[in-house]
């Protein structure tokens, strides 16, 4: 499914007096109030920053682009998110802003609906108009890095022991070991096992499984056959909000 991140912008403009420039003049782009919000759910997760630029000698209009970098793992390269107006060049509602040496332009952006893991940055790039559009100068500032964990439960079937049933040569015992290996608790569920052979499945309830923790599940069945092999499912009703749902079935194996 292709996911749809939230891109949010909210901008001011206010212009100092030009003895309150002084200290601007050192600073005229800068990056302010990174933050970064981790959340179970895509919808929660969100990284902001806001740039602060002010006027250079002979500005007649102010540009701003902000890029969102992502990172899926440690070490691998930065690619660009595409969404919204990221990368794309903005400038002030106001298009006389920039031509007051007190001039401040205040641009605040937000996106959500982050996947994870990932680390995610802006580079928020700078551009200074003269007479004519004639690039007066241009800079680039990178924000801090946000993490965003996988933080949802990651139910899966770990093994299943199959045990013949003693005095019962057409059956045989099936231990299945559930484990969550996500990072947050798993609440109610249940565990299905299909039997070989086209028989009806049986359930079992599971209140709840904390991250990192594992429970034996048992079902009697039919004897193994690898032509009609039997299988268990975490969580078949999809009640979990599972991070991978590719680790939740397994299939015995016949000794």
């Amino acid at each position: 499914m292709k996911r749809i991140l939230i891109v949010a912008g909210a901008c001011c403009a206010t212009s100092l007096p030009v003895a309150a420039t002084a200290e601007a003049a050192q600073s005229t782009a800068r990056l302010r109030s990174f933050s970064c919000k981790q959340a179970v759910r895509p919808v929660g997760r969100a990284v902001a920053v806001g740039a602060v630029m002010r006027p250079v000698r002979g500005t007649k209009r102010l540009a701003l682009r902000f890029e969102l970098l992502t990172r899926l793992k440690p070490g691998g390269p930065w690619t660009a998110v595409s969404a919204g107006d990221l990368g794309s060049w903005i400038s002030p509602s106001d298009r006389t802003l920039g031509r007051r040496p007190g001039d401040v332009w205040i641009f605040n952006k937000s996106v959500g609906d982050l996947a994870a893991p990932a680390a995610y940055r802006y580079r928020v790039s700078f551009r200074w108009f003269g007479a004519r559009q004639r690039v007066l100068r241009t800079t680039a500032l990178f924000s801090s890095v946000c993490s965003q964990p996988e933080l949802r439960p990651d139910l899966a079937v770990q093994s299943i022991v199959v045990e013949p049933i003693p005095g019962h040569p057409d059956r045989d015992h099936y231990l299945a070991t559930i484990v969550n290996q996500g990072a947050t608790a798993a609440s109610s569920f249940r565990v299905q096992f299909v039997p070989g052979g086209g028989l009806p499945a049986e359930f079992r309830n599971v209140p709840r499984l904390a991250p990192g923790r594992t429970l034996e599940v048992s079902f009697d069945g039919p004897a193994c056959n690898t032509t009609a092999a039997s299988t268990v499912t975490a969580d078949p009703d999809g009640a979990v909000d599972d991070a991978n749902r590719a680790n939740n079935t397994e299939t015995a194996a016949c000794s």
